[in-house]
């Protein structure tokens, strides 16, 4: 709409924006002022789009949120909900290794006799 107008006022040398004091007998002002009451009363047929970085922060916040309720209410992935809580697009603190070691999944004796690619889950030091 913005470019429009602006568009507008460049085709149009003669047409001219300035400030004029408001509620004085400013025959134009006062039927603007009333368009615009009537206008914010009646609700009909004016929609004025949200910016995009309204609505970019707002799906992003919709979809943590719906991300959060998924994590909260599954059934995967639990080992690693005990360690990572929260859902979010910043980084956990955690690097790849150690949330695979910690949740037991990666290349570790007991997760590959978990999937029978070893005879037994002792560490190479004996233990488990």
């Amino acid at each position: 709409m913005i470019r429009e107008i602006q568009t507008l006022l460049l085709s149009h040398k003669r047409i001219h924006l300035t400030w004029l004091k408001a509620h004085v007998g400013y025959l134009g002002n006062e039927c603007a002022d009333q368009l615009a009451k009537e206008a914010i009363t009646k609700g009909d047929s004016f929609f004025f789009p949200k910016p995009l970085s309204c609505l970019k922060s707002e799906m992003k916040s919709a979809a943590l949120s719906i991300s959060q309720d998924n994590w909260d209410n599954g059934e995967t992935g639990r080992s690693t909900y005990d360690i990572v809580l929260r859902v979010s697009n910043k980084p956990v603190g955690w690097n790849r290794e150690e949330l695979m070691f910690v949740i037991g999944r990666g290349p570790f004796a007991s997760y590959f006799h978990r999937f029978n690619r070893r005879t037994h889950d002792n560490c190479s030091c004996g233990e488990k």
